[in-house]
């Protein structure tokens, strides 16, 4: 058995195993479901196919990981026997065999009172508009918004018309637990600051997504933004990969995950990413009193219990689905293949232009999640929320089962680790910057030089689900790819891939100020890029356009370092190669320039610019009429030119260092990749996050 396994009803050892069952499951044997004699390791390597990180690559079913994972042997030179025992625990638990908690989850129906979905049916809703529950919010949140924007401008509540209040909504960005805090304690600042009772809506990528779901869950016992802090710091300084979370999987009453629900269904298959996401939630949704415990905290649906009366925000999280069609794919493989071998210098050329007029074909469709609904707009198609993972035919699903709920999500959205090598490259970047600029500037050189194969590494695939949009021939928007329809599996992955903010959702939502918190390791960057084209995409004139950006950050010492801006059209190509080019990896020969003999630059490079660093907040005001020459930057603007403009309001305060609150602390020392963080530095970068957005109020309130 494995971590996602069943065995038999009444297991047995393995023939030639005298031992005592009990006794073979903790040296590390499995009871096979017959007496028939079980393949040796050798074959079962060879039946799954699995070689090295091969198996980081696949979405595998769960008798086939069981398969090639029963015959696990532990070493008797050293003691292992506290991880043996929780490991054999869990292998019980996970059996077939009656009273096991596979039975328990997958086999008794589920309990209406805490799944009540599971008595409905869903269809799949076709359209551009936004969804009659998220209208109706909208209305009932003006209304409670008229009372706060009174008491936030001091005036008499009957001064304040419903009609002219702004849709305010406040973005966070990935970076994994750094920006989780970062994301908590600004809601913290604009809960103090009387700014968060304004706010229509609240949107994450990747770690922010996770500080909304606990904020909204209940977890914490509130819906308050400290009480979400302090639960957070609490849980947050154990490791997820801490025996004991494994105790937490193995012993009631936490050892309920979804990841055997999502697993033993028709089409279920477990990934890394699902592990992920149920080691995670099993830090984030459990309750230092684990009598308040509650698997109604894993609902996405449930959580607009406190939404649809308007009393909160409405939460906006985010993943991506690469949509490429197939025979593209192909194409952009042979190209690259011939690319590689040919050494004609003209052939290479017109390789490469046609290689990159394949590229524009493929695309990352942006999905949004709600307590309402889960779809996209550029195809049209929407489901209830509690109805993903469900199969569909035709616009129906075809199956009734328990909503998926935060613990797969929790992975999904926070599936960085599915991205390129490149976009790792591009991580930790901020603290390279650190090093001799000599050396510094002779690395980016060569991942230059070889970004494509960068971002043609790819190790782990995707997450996967049963594609809702199985039937709807002919359905979907004008544009959408052709083979959506067809496909059996939808994949989804953290959509800080694309573009770090969730700018991308809260266009469609006619917003007037967006409040970006950005933790993101490649803040220098911006993003900014990125988001106005995909405004423009969506024919959004009122986004504030290039002019004014700014480029440079400031490092730990105070120094800058500009980064020259890069093609961005090239960027997303790249990317988009990122997320299909898998399969080419085995044929890349033959680089045509090896880097092995560059030498390390003594000087700078000539191009290297200087440039002021981000202050704590920034604001920029876009308008239908300005153009890419005109700034959008407030600071750049007089009265006249202000009181002109009529677009988007982007107010961008970026995770940097606070001296006077918290001195000699660095946010970006806490990686992306933290399994753990100590209450100490928890709650150093609550208060920093805290601190910088009410600094940042006076810009908001203007």
């Amino acid at each position: 058995m494995s971590f996602f396994s069943f065995g038999s009803e009444e297991p047995q050892n393995k023939k030639g195993d005298t031992r005592p069952p009990d006794t073979a499951l903790r040296d590390g044997g499995v009871k096979p479901d017959s007496d028939e004699e079980t393949s040796t390791p050798s074959e079962q390597k060879r039946e799954t196919s699995w070689h090295g990180l091969n198996l980081l690559k696949q979405s595998l079913s769960v008798n086939a990981i069981s398969s090639a994972l029963s015959a696990w042997r532990w070493p008797t030179t050293l003691d292992f026997s506290s991880v043996q025992e929780r490991v054999s625990a869990l292998f019980l638990e996970l059996g077939l065999g009656p009273g096991s908690l596979y039975s328990e989850i997958v086999d008794e129906p589920p309990d209406p009172l805490i799944y009540p979905e599971i008595e409905w049916d869903a269809e799949v809703r076709l359209g551009e508009e936004l969804c009659l529950s998220e209208r109706a919010f909208l209305n009932q949140r003006k209304r409670v918004m008229t009372v706060s924007f009174a008491r936030l401008f001091d005036v008499p509540e009957k001064e304040i018309d419903e009609r002219d209040l702004p849709i305010v909504a406040i973005a966070g960005s990935g970076g994994g637990y750094r920006a989780m805090l970062n994301t908590t304690g600004s809601l913290i600042g604009a809960q103090r600051s009387g700014i968060l009772p304004c706010v229509t809506y609240t949107a994450g990528v990747s770690g922010s997504c996770w500080a909304l779901s606990v904020l909204y869950s209940g977890v914490a016992g509130s819906h308050d933004a400290r009480d979400a802090a302090e639960h957070i710091k609490s849980r947050l300084q154990t490791s997820y990969l801490d025996t004991v979370t494994l105790d937490a999987l193995t012993t009631p009453p936490t050892n309920k995950s979804g990841i055997l629900r999502k697993a033993a269904g028709p089409m279920g298959v477990a990934s890394l990413v699902d592990v992920y996401g149920t080691l995670l939630a099993s830090r984030l949704f459990v309750p230092k009193d684990l009598s308040k415990l509650d698997f109604q905290h894993l609902s996405l649906h449930l959580s607009r219990r406190n939404i649809d009366n308007g009393q909160l925000p409405l939460p906006i999280y985010t993943a991506i689905q690469h949509a490429t069609p197939p025979a593209t794919l192909q194409a952009i493989r042979e190209v690259i293949q011939e690319r590689e071998r040919s050494v004609d210098k003209d052939r290479q050329t017109v390789l490469g232009e046609a290689q990159s007029r394949l590229e524009d074909e493929t695309r990352c469709l942006w999905y949004e999640f709600t307590p309402f609904e889960i779809g996209c707009d550029e195809i049209g198609a929407w489901i209830p929320s509690w109805s993903l993972g469900r199969q569909f035919l035709n616009g129906k699903n075809i199956e009734r089962r328990p909503e998926l709920g935060m613990t797969i999500m929790t992975g999904i959205f926070g599936s960085a680790f599915c991205a390129s090598l490149k976009h790792y490259f591009r991580e930790i970047q901020p603290t390279l910057k650190l090093l001799p600029f000599q050396l510094y500037d002779w690395l980016e050189d060569i991942v230059t030089e070889n970004e494509r194969d960068l971002g043609l590494i790819h190790p782990v695939l995707p997450d996967q689900l049963p594609n809702f949009l199985k039937g709807l021939d002919g359905q979907l928007r004008d544009g959408s790819p052709a083979d959506l329809t067809e496909r059996e599996y939808m994949t989804f992955m953290d959509a800080g891939a694309e573009l770090n903010l969730p700018y991308y959702p809260l266009l469609r939502r006619d917003v007037d100020c967006i409040i970006a918190l950005d933790a993101s390791a490649d803040s220098q960057d911006l993003w900014f890029t990125r988001a106005e084209e995909l405004a423009a995409k969506r024919g959004l004139r009122a986004w504030p356009k290039g002019a004014g950006w700014p480029m440079p950050v400031q490092s730990v010492e105070g120094s800058e370092r500009v980064t020259p801006s890069t093609d961005s059209d090239a960027d997303a190509a790249n990317l988009k190669l990122a997320k299909t080019q898998e399969s080419a990896l085995a044929e890349q020969t033959d680089k045509q320039e090896s880097t092995e003999d560059r030498d390390i630059p003594k000087t700078p490079s000539s191009d290297s610019a200087r440039g002021s660093p981000l202050r704590g907040s920034e604001v920029w005001i876009g308008s239908s009429k300005s153009s890419k020459d005109i700034s959008s930057r407030l600071d750049d603007l007089d009265e006249d030119a202000l009181i002109k403009r009529d677009g988007i309001g982007v107010v961008y305060i970026p995770l940097v260092p606070n001296e006077r609150k918290v001195p000699d602390f660095d946010p970006s020392t806490i990686s992306t990749w933290r399994r753990e963080v100590a209450p100490e530095e928890s709650q150093a970068l609550l208060d920093v996050a805290e601190e910088n957005y009410q600094t940042s109020s006076c810009d908001l309130a203007s």
